[in-house]
């Protein structure tokens, strides 16, 4: 007899010896059931960031380690931690402005908000003892969680370890002053780190990774913005060609060709032989696998010069886009699948049954063509477009589209769960509780099916075919799962699929 677990108020019929099945259906899906091996890799961001206009402080490592528990209870096995080193942000005792040497001399410039490090083997004092620290890892290994730490070396301003201590880690411009980050408008963090500096790679590889690793007992290490946006001489002459919107100027053009690769191969061979020293898996995830802009096609260059689209979105969606720096890590945050969330929460395209299952052919063909990918909703509460995805009405249909699309990396943005989920609940209108609730149903329901965390997917919908119903087959070799989500105001009607199911 065929096993049919129901999530939400469905009413199924199966008719033996058929293909196919005639559902009646409210917002949920429903899938054949299975027993497999957990492999799931869910992780919970952890908030960062003070917000002094909205009443929010960064929680405390004690707060953290209070969470823990509910955090395991929900599925959660792994922490993300952002900044867990000693730092500043632009306003908040850190210079607001940088003085850069251009073509027609010095220029004061505004600095956006991004993390400045003061002392990388120090732990935030902001947010505790470091003996406070060390407990929270302690009591998190005790749960069976995982904690990965971000590290960014990409940025250094005045008051930064790098620019005050190592300056000749900063990229020079061809007028031998420090080079600014390019394109400016969207980019305004401060000075490049050249990431292929042999002492800044030593520095990373022989002091901050042993440190983290043995002294703080991290589980992973987390690349942020791996790349290096920094205008070269070609593209300082593709400007002065076809010209460019305000903000895209080449304030201080460098002269070769700076890639990060050496030091994330680097870190991943100095990563792989702690892993043997300590004898535990060491996670390299990343936040974009992209190299520099002048390994992007010039068409999208040209594109976005014109103001057709900012250039993290060409990097995003183009399979042309160099991404071999997948292939040194375990995964890269999946930016592109929030896109398609947003599109089947629109309507477009997208959120018809066939087309959303396609696109993950086109999936295939960008970062998951070196690495695994790790899914979310929505990553940050500051990210304005895609909140109304977790909004109480319609929160469910999109945690079950991210947990049960293809893959094995659940992402979890921050203030969703514990602790400081108060900030979404009183900002932006979320509901806690059914946050917490639906991630836990979904997750359990993932890590029991090996289907649900293969790459396999085809479109299951028949009839009728609208938008914001999406059917679609999961498998791995004899599982067969099919889920449906009704992502419409509507809240029943029927449906035609079919499933892959067959035999007992």
């Amino acid at each position: 007899m065929r096993k049919i677990l129901i999530i939400g108020v469905v009413c199924l019929m199966i008719i033996p010896g058929l293909s196919f099945a005639n559902l009646e259906m409210d917002k949920g899906f429903k899938l054949v059931k299975g027993d497999v091996e957990a492999g799931v890799l869910v992780i919970a961001g952890i908030p960062a960031d003070n917000g002094p206009r909205y009443g929010i402080t960064k929680p405390t490592w004690i707060e953290v380690e209070q969470a823990l528990p509910i955090l395991k209870e929900t599925g959660v096995n792994a922490i993300f931690i952002w900044a867990p080193y000693e730092h500043t942000v632009p306003g908040d005792g850190s210079p607001s402005n940088i003085t850069v040497y251009t073509e027609q001399g010095e220029i004061q410039l505004n600095v956006t908000h991004s993390r400045h490090i003061t002392n990388y083997l120090k732990t935030d004092p902001e947010r505790g003892s470091e003996e406070e620290f060390l407990h929270l890892i302690e009591e998190a290994h005790s749960l069976g969680i995982k904690v990965i730490a971000q590290l960014q070396v990409t940025v250094a301003n005045p008051g930064d370890f790098i620019y005050d201590e190592h300056p000749d880690w900063v990229l020079q411009s061809i007028y031998d002053k420090p080079a600014v980050f390019w394109p400016w408008a969207i980019a305004g963090y401060g000075y490049v780190v050249n990431k292929a500096h042999p002492d800044l790679i030593n520095y990373v590889t022989e002091t901050i990774i042993p440190h983290w690793v043995n002294s703080w007992g991290v589980d992973g290490i987390y690349l942020d913005s791996e790349g290096m946006a920094y205008c070269d001489l070609h593209i300082r002459d593709l400007i002065q060609e076809v010209g460019c919107v305000e903000g895209y100027e080449c304030l201080t053009p460098v002269d070769g060709y700076y890639s990060p690769e050496p030091l994330v191969s680097a870190m991943k061979t100095k990563i792989d032989q702690m892993e043997i020293e300590v004898g535990r898996e060491i996670l390299f995830p990343c936040e974009m696998i992209f190299k520099t802009v002048r390994d992007m096609p010039e068409d999208d260059i040209i594109q976005a010069l014109h103001g057709n689209g900012s250039l993290v979105m060409f990097t995003m969606g183009d399979p042309r886009v160099d991404r071999t720096l997948g292939k040194y890590h375990d995964f890269v945050m999946n930016y592109n699948f929030r896109n398609v969330l947003k599109q089947v929460f629109d309507g477009t395209q997208l959120s018809y049954s066939r087309n959303y299952s396609e696109y993950f052919e086109l999936e295939q063909e960008l970062d998951k063509k070196y690495t695994e990918t790790a899914r979310f909703v929505n990553m940050w509460v500051e990210s304005i477009w895609y909140l109304d995805l977790l909004k109480p009405n319609v929160a469910n249909p999109y945690i079950t589209l991210d947990v049960t699309a293809p893959g094995n990396v659940v992402w979890i943005g921050v203030y969703q769960l514990p602790p400081q989920e108060w900030v979404s609940e009183e900002l932006l209108g979320y509901d806690s509780d059914v946050l917490r609730e639906w991630y836990t149903k979904t997750i359990k329901i993932k890590e029991e099916y090996k289907a649900l965390q293969s790459d396999n997917i085809e479109n299951a919908l028949i009839s009728p075919e609208i938008t914001r119903l999406i059917a679609y087959n999961r498998w791995d070799e004899n599982e067969s799962v099919t889920v449906i989500v009704n992502a419409k105001s509507t809240p029943r009607f029927n449906c035609i699929i079919k499933t892959r199911f067959n035999g007992d």
